[in-house]
């Protein structure tokens, strides 16, 4: 009962969040608004309920008065478009290099807020360096790129600026950061020198999610076959490295079957710079680690949930926004809800298998109407291509990131090591390609629209509830 009633005040208010934007009014007429909910509750839900439909009432206002004071706060830091501007500021991530430009943020610690330069390959900048940029604002292309930037708190940007270096002194974090985007920057080396290609740019991007370096046949091959999340630093990653190092060591201890997941998501976030989508996968799928230790597959949810909440708290703008984070969220979900009810219809002896099936599959239900409707595209092949690699994939992350260490310390035992992966990266790669040359491996132009997908997630709600109410019939029948 208390996990039912935490879960929907926690879901008032994310859904108060997410409908702000439709309760564009003053703080008074929020109010107004709460009144009338409030009055209608009262003559309208039963009495044993009406404590919680007020509270839940109040949540819900909650949440949309905390997207509203958010976007204003937000939106006072925008930079002027159109108008020339000179800004220090230090450069909060690595740069990123394009196959024509370099992409480079930098905080502007006055207006504490992000400006995204667009800027010239060389002279080469690195992160935590401080640069003063001069140039004209410009509007992001179109509303999807302008939600992206914001919802990473970057409130504008300038394509190619004159760019001077100025001195400046690295903080602690800055420093400690530092160190790990090396530290990540040299692994991507090692990476490159020890596979060869296409293999070496598959591998930075199931292990750091770097994604610069693949070829354009490969990249579209990767969407054509729904298997772009394989090199997307978000839940899918996370969810891969759980599912797979707990059936490795749940037969010998149940322990091991918790600490080591948990040790390899603390070491997948370092790997990978401690970016924030990763942060936020590596909390949650934490979380969930934690609760299925527990015991219990509702503290696995109310974990996921109350996380997911406090996330969505502090930066409202990534449940509208942050693919990666709706991704994430919705692959753990899959996993905790839809993975038992498909693993009990599945025809298969080997519980391992089932495992890993019934985990993929429940993640994909639960993630592919969000790439549908931002991305207006249907892998028919996708199910099956996915059955087929992502068993491979925890198998080639762990050959490969040994491989990968091992040539750090000496190229020889590198190689040694790096041809069991590489057989298995070569073989992924091969059935990806494959499967994306079918005629009919995609469909394009399949748009489902926000209400489709609303329509869908209930009905999937629908079939979740029924399915516990069966099984707890049948608990009770055994009794």
């Amino acid at each position: 009962m208390k996990a039912v009633f935490a879960a929907v005040l926690l879901f008032s208010m994310v859904m108060g969040i997410f409908l702000a934007p439709y309760f564009n009014v003053s703080i008074v007429g929020l109010m107004a608004l709460f009144m009338i909910f409030f009055l209608l509750s009262i003559s309208v839900v039963p009495e044993k309920w009406l404590w919680l439909s007020m509270i839940a009432i109040g949540f819900f206002f909650l949440g949309v008065l905390r997207y509203q004071q958010y976007d204003i706060f937000f939106k006072a830091k925008n930079y002027p478009v159109g108008e020339n501007i000179k800004v220090t500021g230090k450069i909060s991530l690595p740069p990123e290099d394009t196959k024509k430009a370099t992409k480079v943020v930098i905080y502007d610690e006055k207006k504490n807020t992000k400006l995204l330069l667009i800027m010239k390959q060389f002279p080469k900048y690195r992160y935590g360096e401080m640069i003063q940029a001069e140039g004209q604002v410009v509007a992001p292309i179109d509303d999807s790129y302008k939600n992206n930037l914001a919802s990473r708190g970057i409130s504008g940007q300038i394509l190619f600026p004159v760019v001077t270096k100025e001195n400046g002194t690295a903080g602690f974090y800055t420093k400690v950061r530092g160190v790990l985007f090396n530290l990540r920057g040299y692994f991507e080396e090692s990476i490159n020198k020890t596979f060869a290609e296409p293999e070496s740019s598959f591998l930075s991007g199931l292990l750091l999610g770097v994604k610069r370096n693949l070829p354009e046949w490969l990249t579209a091959d990767l969407q054509k076959s729904g298997t772009t999340h394989l090199i997307a630093l978000s839940g899918f990653n996370i969810t891969v490295i759980i599912v797979g190092l707990r059936l490795v060591f749940s037969r010998k201890s149940a322990k091991l079957s918790f600490y080591m997941p948990l040790i390899a998501i603390l070491g997948f976030v370092v790997m990978t710079g401690s970016q924030s989508s990763v942060v936020r996968a590596g909390i949650m799928g934490a979380m969930m680690l934690l609760a299925h230790r527990v015991g219990r597959q509702s503290s696995a949810s109310m974990a996921i949930i109350l996380t997911a909440a406090a996330m969505i708290f502090i930066n409202p703008y990534i449940l509208r926004f942050d693919i990666g984070f709706q991704l994430s969220f919705m692959a753990f979900m899959g996993i905790i809800y839809i993975a038992p009810l498909i693993k009990l219809i599945l025809p298969i002896r080997n519980e391992s298998v089932k495992e890993i099936f019934s985990m993929t599959l429940g993640a994909q239900v639960m993630a592919y109407p969000i790439l549908m409707y931002y991305f207006g595209s249907f892998s028919v092949v996708s199910v099956l291509v996915n059955l087929i690699v992502l068993p491979f994939i925890p198998l080639v992350m762990f050959l490969g990131f040994i491989s990968v260490v091992l040539s750090m310390i000496w190229v020889g035992f590198g190689y040694i090591f790096s041809w069991t992966a590489y057989f298995l990266l070569h073989i992924i790669i091969s059935v990806i390609h494959f499967s994306a040359g079918l005629s009919f491996s995609s469909l394009e132009g399949v748009n489902i629209s926000g209400a489709a997908m609303f329509i869908f997630y209930v009905a999937l709600l629908q079939v979740v509830f029924i399915y516990k109410m069966l099984k707890r019939r049948q608990l009770v029948r055994a009794r």
